[in-house]
């Protein structure tokens, strides 16, 4: 966005999305201020692990992340292999040569040996001079840039963290009645485990289908749970002409950033904060700096959502089996690509999808998908 050359800039939300653009622009001399109404940054969370996508093509995600000039202070593992399982549990062992995606930790502990990404952030921002303002909700009229979350539930997520006797593994399972419209994951690593489900259908029943995902997940590889929390989180996904609201950059899940084909949102709040403060620096269009970066990934993530709602069972099954010919990483890169024929799909899907009703997001035009029902 283009803007006369100031020196202070506010952010709504010590989310990964406003702590890289509050560290960009620190360290571009600007005085930061953030305004967090938790009390701790990563408040929301339960030190889970999530995922990094990696195999969407590009760059890796670590060169990215020096790229733009953000350390990597966090627990961050490399991921190369996988379990997925189908409705029946037939099973396919994946791998690649290059990490196709990364675990991290979210949430406040500062205890923890494996640090998370919000400390690691916030420890990054602190050390530039950004100050942090917390239990504060700005007012609108107080911010530059809003990296607040989502505005919505387009997909939820119950998610629980233990410690475990299981082996270290990465186990996904496709299985729509268990996770409609989604996915259920188990991630165990050195004693610690995150087991998820993530649905786009049914949300009410949140609860019904996360038990159903652990009940299966005990079948395939019984294992012990102690120390047990859990937490939910949702995934707000729109597609936009502008990001920019009352002159105001909406970035992360603010602004509806999302893969919409897994609902993997952290590398989407990376790129979109440090295009938000790009738009300052460099005096560039903040429209014109993520759409060169995301606009067209978003389109067919929209599609790809489509094509594995609408597949059913035997379409997960196929996705599957297919996905151990393949480097991975590869495999997942196809999914990602451009073509024709997703892009003459695209307006049959946001007609077929679209809300008739007004919605919460902030922008004047936009997409933004109806309520689902199975």
């Amino acid at each position: 966005m283009l803007k006369e050359q100031i020196k202070k800039v506010k952010i709504a939300g010590a989310g990964p999305s406003g702590l890289v653009a509050a560290i960009c622009l620190a360290k571009a001399g600007y005085n930061v201020e953030i305004f967090e109404e938790r009390e701790a940054v990563g408040e929301r969370f339960i030190g889970d692990f999530q995922v990094l996508e990696n195999g969407s093509g590009g760059t890796d995600f670590l060169e990215m992340l020096q790229k733009i000039g953000i350390a990597t202070n966090f627990f961050i593992s490399p991921v190369r292999s996988a379990t997925l399982f189908d409705y029946r549990l037939a099973s396919k062992s994946v791998s690649s040569r290059d990490p196709f995606c990364y675990l991290i930790k979210r949430g406040n502990d500062t205890s923890h040996k494996k640090v998370s990404l919000d400390q690691g952030l916030l420890n990054q921002a602190l050390c530039a001079g950004v100050t942090v303002h917390y239990r504060r909700r700005a007012a609108e009229n107080e911010v530059d840039i809003v990296a607040t979350g989502p505005a919505r539930a387009d997909a939820l997520a119950k998610e629980m963290t233990f410690l475990t006797d299981a082996k270290n593994c990465t186990f996904v399972l496709f299985d729509k009645n268990i996770a409609p419209g989604g996915y259920a994951y188990l991630f165990v690593l050195d004693g610690e485990a995150t087991l998820g489900c993530a649905i786009t259908r049914d949300l009410p029943k949140m609860n019904h289908h996360f038990d159903a995902a652990l009940s299966r997940f005990l079948e395939i590889a019984p294992f012990s749970i102690t120390d047990a929390k859990t937490g939910y989180s949702f995934m707000d996904f729109s597609l936009k002409s502008s990001a920019v609201s009352n002159q105001k950059l909406y970035v992360g899940e603010a602004g509806g950033f999302q893969d919409y084909l897994f609902g993997l949102g952290l590398r989407y709040a990376v790129l979109t904060g440090f295009c938000a403060a790009e738009s300052f620096i460099s005096f560039k269009n903040y429209d014109d700096l993520w759409k060169a970066q995301l606009k067209e990934a978003q389109d067919i993530s929209l599609v790809n959502r489509a094509l594995y709602e609408s597949g059913g069972n035997f379409g997960l099954s196929q996705f599957v089996r297919m996905a151990d010919q393949h480097d991975f990483k590869n495999y997942l890169a196809k999914w990602h690509a451009a073509s024709f024929w997703k892009s003459s799909l695209l307006p049959i899907v946001k007609r077929l999808w679209r809300t008739q009703k007004k919605c919460v997001h902030p922008f004047s035009e936009h997409w933004c998908r109806g309520k689902t029902r199975d």
